[in-house]
């Protein structure tokens, strides 16, 4: 069907509603509009069954349907808000991560706030001096502006300058009067980057994250829409703000699995999005991270991508110093703690030094289970197949971390009665009640999802460890990268294995990546920096690379493995879900797919393998049990994908390249 831009005042008008549409019907609804003048990619609203919804004008129709028409209720913008480009990236999104038109629609929308407020960014400290490049960076940056190709990988060790090539590719794209998009996987990352973005960039910045008031989201909307701000920082959701004069996207720590919309459809990569994105501008992406994703790296060593290599440090030749602290040898001399005696001297060391310290445990809470010590019962939560993680910051309870169920400790066992109740596991907590034991006069803090619940928190505590209020910083995987901090001497690594031997494909690369963006924390100024790395597995590959900062070795290894067992980047995979109150209805309605998708495979050659159906790993959340299949394609057959994913029923959760198999 033909469109024009706009009609003096269209009649009949085709909308998409901002709501999830089942795939097997229209995506487009038909409204009448007794409205002045009215343009495609303007937000409108609707009446929707018994429901007023927002919705956008996506084309006219010059005849009136056979029906009876319901009328728009109003136009909430004069200016419209989904550009050309921003409709196609959408069509596109519903089309290849198989969701309906109306949320990945609902992805670009402005906020919905009665007035917008405009958050002033200052930079903070001293006005950075224009560095000059290393001839690492400066060959990096030469063949970006040069070169045709259009997705670069940057590959650059931790402290090898990868953010002042971001900087001087911004200056670049900010004088040509464009726009650059820069996402960091983690909010947490944010203040850094504005920091530094704001010492070159002042006015020209806006901020997008969901920390924000609607009010301050929608204020920083409407300047990157009207060009009065050029660069907006943020996590994957600022992929979706409006700029009509896109130039260059930026995805720093581009290895990680935030960038993937896990939790709501569409359950989209911001990477995939971006490269698509970029390519409706003609625009320019940056793929940066010390450890890529071995896809990422895959493809650039096939040339799908321009391999940018920093393998130098600027400031500090020599990478951290690692040292694996082998645990069963610990346990053996009776040092039942979890904090390794070298690790404890060196801990002290950095206190008389007057330097800080960074402990990382990928685990929140005290204990990450509890169980009798006489009938051997867990304690798991009523409404998901996980145990309960007990916290102290909660009123000492146990929390589930999937649907944040609370109960007391209790005093005797539930099952059995018994009062030998043992608690297991640690978390960051725990670690901070041990350092507190071994260094009562120091200043420790955490930095993990429950303490940074509060608005402004992450900023706080950043600022806090700049200033060197905080001598020894405990944290989960939000303070595993970006943070750029000379002061810092020492990294501890609690239990570096404890997702090593997870049942998913990429358990040993987000271990590698997790240690070593943790390691590379620290040697940021002028002295060699340390890392303690506890483990259990000291003789694993992927721990032993880790140590030696070796992710060629380690890339090479594990992309044989995969190879081997058809895993991605050598086959591309779907997931699919069914979640449903009864286990019985969940099993049922997942093998009856099987049996119809089976039966499709069948008719294209059996290339294509289904594994399951099977309980997922956390085989109930919220009461409801869960049951997946999973579908390995090969990359040939990739086009193929959506004549089998129109099988799969409404109901069910559809996951196209899935960062987990949990």
């Amino acid at each position: 069907m033909m469109y024009k831009i706009c009609f003096a005042m269209p009649k009949y008008i085709q909308v998409v509603p901002a709501v999830a549409i089942p795939g097997s019907k229209s995506q487009y609804f038909t409204y009448e509009s007794s409205e002045g003048e009215i343009r495609i990619g303007q937000e409108v609203l609707i009446p929707f069954r018994s429901r007023v919804l927002r919705g956008i004008v996506w084309g006219f129709e010059t005849k009136k349907p056979a029906f009876k028409l319901k009328k728009i209720i109003k136009i909430v913008r004069e200016i419209p808000v989904l550009d050309a480009k921003q409709r196609a990236l959408a069509l596109w999104i519903a089309d290849y991560y198989h969701c309906p038109l109306g949320l990945a629609v609902r992805l670009m929308l402005p906020p919905d706030a009665a007035k917008s407020k405009n958050l002033r960014l200052r930079a903070r400290g001293k006005k950075e001096q224009k560095i000059r490049l290393t001839p690492d960076q400066s060959k990096a940056f030469k063949a970006i502006l040069a070169s045709l190709q259009k997705v670069f990988l940057l590959h650059g060790v931790t402290g090898s300058g990868k953010t002042e090539i971001y900087l001087r590719l911004c200056e670049r794209i900010v004088r040509q009067g464009k726009q650059a998009i820069i996402l960091v996987p983690e909010i947490s990352l944010t203040t850094q980057a504005i920091d530094r973005f704001s010492q070159r960039f002042s006015g020209k910045i806006a901020l997008f994250h969901s920390r924000l008031t609607a009010g301050e989201r929608l204020g920083a909307w409407e300047r990157l829409q009207s060009g009065k701000a050029q660069i907006v920082i943020g996590p994957r959701s600022a992929l979706f703000a409006p700029l009509p004069n896109l130039g260059l996207v930026i995805l720093d720590e581009e290895h990680d699995s935030s960038f993937k919309q896990y939790d709501q459809t569409p359950r989209y990569h911001a990477r995939e999005v971006a490269i698509k994105l970029a390519s409706l501008h003609n625009a320019k992406v940056i793929l940066g991270s010390a450890t890529p994703s071995l896809e990422s790296y895959y493809y650039a060593q096939k040339k799908h991508y321009r391999l940018l290599a920093l393998p130098r440090r600027i400031k500090q030749a020599l990478m951290p110093e690692v040292k694996i602290i082998d645990m069963r040898l610990e346990f053996q001399k009776s040092n039942r703690v979890i904090l390794s005696q070298k690790l404890k001297e060196e801990l002290n060391k950095i206190i008389v030094q007057k330097k800080q310290a960074i402990l990382f445990v990928n685990r929140r809470g005290v204990s990450t289970f509890v169980f009798c010590r006489d009938c051997g019962y867990a304690l798991k939560c009523p409404n998901c197949e996980v145990t309960l993680t007990y916290h102290l910051g909660r009123d000492k309870a146990l929390l589930c971390h999937y649907c944040d169920y609370h109960a007391p400790p209790p005093a005797f066992c539930p099952q059995c009665q018994s009062p030998n109740i043992q608690y297991f596991g640690l978390g960051t907590e725990r670690v901070q009640e041990e350092v507190k034991k071994i260094l009562p006069r120091s200043r420790i803090a955490r930095f993990d999802r429950d303490a940074t619940l509060v608005r402004d928190s992450h900023e706080k505590i950043y600022n806090a460890f700049c200033r060197h209020k905080i001598d020894i910083l405990i944290g989960t995987q939000m303070l595993a990268q970006g943070w750029d901090l000379p002061n810092v001497g020492l990294i501890g690594i609690i239990a570096a294995d404890a997702d090593l031997n997870l049942p998913d494909f990429r358990a040993g690369e987000r271990t590698f990546s997790l240690l070593t963006q943790v390691a590379g924390r620290t040697g940021r100024g002028r002295e060699q920096g340390k890392v303690i790395l506890q483990t259990y597995n000291p003789d694993n590959f992927v721990i032993s690379a880790a140590a030696n900062h070796d992710y060629l070795s380690f890339a090479k290894q594990e992309l044989k493995n995969r190879e081997e067992l058809f895993f991605p980047p050598f086959s591309r995979l779907v997931k699919l879900i069914f979640q449903h109150y009864r286990q019985e209805k969940a099993e049922k309605e997942s093998q009856s797919l099987a049996k119809i998708i089976v039966k499709k495979i069948g008719k294209n050659g059996n290339k294509i393998t289904m594994l399951g159906p099977a309980p997922a790993f956390i085989a109930k959340i919220r009461r409801r049990y869960r049951y997946h299949l999973i579908l390995m394609f090969p990359p040939k057959l990739w086009s193929s994908k959506k004549e089998i994913l129109d099988l799969v029923p409404e109901d069910w959760i559809i996951d196209v390249d899935p960062e987990s198999l949990l």
